[in-house]
């Protein structure tokens, strides 16, 4: 039987499947195209009839290669899904995720224009948690965080951030309409996503569309001064034989010309050992005033934060073995040479890039804060907790089609079910099931 719900802009219907509702493609803001491309969302327009939203919409522009895993994307992104478990009533709790990309890639939407399959599939999470899931696209790399503001006013800045934000008040306005209760709303996100969480957290425009925050593998100082940012922007125009003087002409540039000045400032930016995400927030003063990492620790709202242990082996595998005793130096580690150089140089990276920055909110933060470290034995670089968290296979499943990924073999199977049920008891009534970390400095782990 289908099923309409009423929201502010029109009706729409979903889909059943896997014992939920669905509710895919639904648009939360106006296309960001022509007048509108790089600048902040507004308001979708109001429709006539019933939305059909029974396929997912497309992702945003992907950052390297137009031969990305997702490969139906476009300008024209800002789509989001709800997934309702069936007959779980009014009321429910809601858990909106934010993905990962490191800014530059990643999306909610469809994998490929001929397929229905979806980036991540919320079905079963909300089943088993009796949860409602909301996911959306938000612009990213030179779309959604290139600051060309620097140069022209026609710019807007952090748009990204914006279109999360504007996602955020399609929820605040339309849940209840799905069931969910828009008063116990609770950010969910990995990496870049989780980044933006913290930023989140500090923005006057975003704070009060939520109650609480689940911060996975966050790439905490991952935010660009304004003066880094500008340096960036002039060398990627550079890249794309654009003068400063008309930057309006990025509007039309080729999509696979921006592909590869992409690589070519990311190439730029590792060479020089910075491990700032290229396409990252600016902190300009007004859309967004300070770093999160110093800002956030004023919030009061409960917040769930962690690490997966071996964050940065998903980089450091990859180093070539000439080039590893120079590394240290390159990302500016105190790491010595010697037995277990890869191994030690990991661990120093994602203690400097992970753990240190999240202790450092922990221990000055105002709110009550749980912590947990991602421990599964087979499979444990970032990223990898994803797809056990959401019970299928999603995108930052790098090899998700590769029988290599131990990341949903059987043995993964209790931890993905502890971990729903814990991220759903914290989004339920704030407790996840272990004691906050001021009171017992209990650091939970899954393993």
């Amino acid at each position: 039987m289908e099923q309409i719900i009423e929201t502010s802009y029109g009706k729409v219907s979903g889909i059943a499947k896997n014992g939920c509702l669905e509710f895919l493609g639904i648009p939360y803001a106006k296309a960001p195209v022509g007048a509108l491309a790089f600048r902040h969302p507004q308001d979708p327009e109001p429709w006539d009839g019933i939305l059909k939203a029974e396929k997912g919409g497309r992702n945003s522009i992907q950052g390297y290669s137009s031969r990305h895993y997702i490969s139906y994307t476009g300008q024209d992104c800002l789509y989001m899904n709800v997934c309702v478990p069936e007959g779980a009533g009014e009321g429910l709790p809601v858990l909106v995720w934010i993905h990962g990309g490191s800014y530059a890639t990643g999306g909610t939407g469809r994998i490929s224009e001929k397929s229905d399959d979806m980036v991540y599939d919320l079905t079963r999470f909300a089943k088993e948690t009796g949860t409602i899931l909301v996911d959306f696209n938000y612009r990213l790399n030179l779309y959604g965080f290139m600051n060309l503001n620097c140069l022209s006013d026609r710019f807007e800045m952090n748009c990204g951030l914006y279109d999360q934000i504007k996602a955020l008040e399609f929820v605040n306005k339309n849940i209840a309409a799905f069931g969910g209760d828009p008063t116990n709303v609770t950010l969910f996100g990995q990496s870049s996503g989780a980044a933006c969480i913290l930023a989140l957290m500090t923005m006057p425009e975003a704070k009060h569309l939520f109650a609480k925050s689940i911060v996975q593998s966050a790439c905490i100082d991952s935010f660009w001064s304004p003066e880094q940012s500008e340096r960036l922007t002039r060398m990627y125009l550079r890249m794309l034989g654009i003068s400063k003087k008309t930057p309006e002409r990025i509007m039309e540039a080729d999509r696979i010309k921006v592909y590869r000045a992409n690589r070519k400032i990311k190439i730029r930016v590792r060479a020089g050992g910075e491990v700032t995400c290229v396409f990252s927030p600016v902190i300009d003063g007004k859309t967004l005033k300070d770093y999160p990492a110093k800002a956030v620790v004023s919030s009061d709202k409960p917040m769930l934060i962690g690490t997966v242990m071996h964050e940065a082996d998903l980089f450091t595998n990859g180093f070539p073995t000439l080039l590893l005793p120079y590394a240290p130096t390159l990302f500016k580690l105190d790491t010595k040479w010697g037995k277990n150089l890869r191994r030690r140089l990991s661990d120093d990276l994602t203690h400097k890039v992970y753990k240190k920055p999240m202790m450092d909110i922990v221990s000055s933060y105002a709110g009550k804060v749980w912590l947990y470290e991602y421990r599964y034995e087979k499979w444990c670089r970032h990223a990898d907790e994803v797809p056990v968290l959401f019970g299928s296979k999603t995108e930052p499943d790098r090899e998700a089609r590769s029988p290599e990924n131990n990341a949903l073999e059987p043995e993964a199977e209790g931890l993905g079910i502890e971990m729903r049920k814990a991220w759903s008891d914290f989004a339920r009534n704030g407790n996840p099931g272990w004691e906050a970390y001021k009171d017992s400095h209990e650091i939970h782990v899954f393993k």
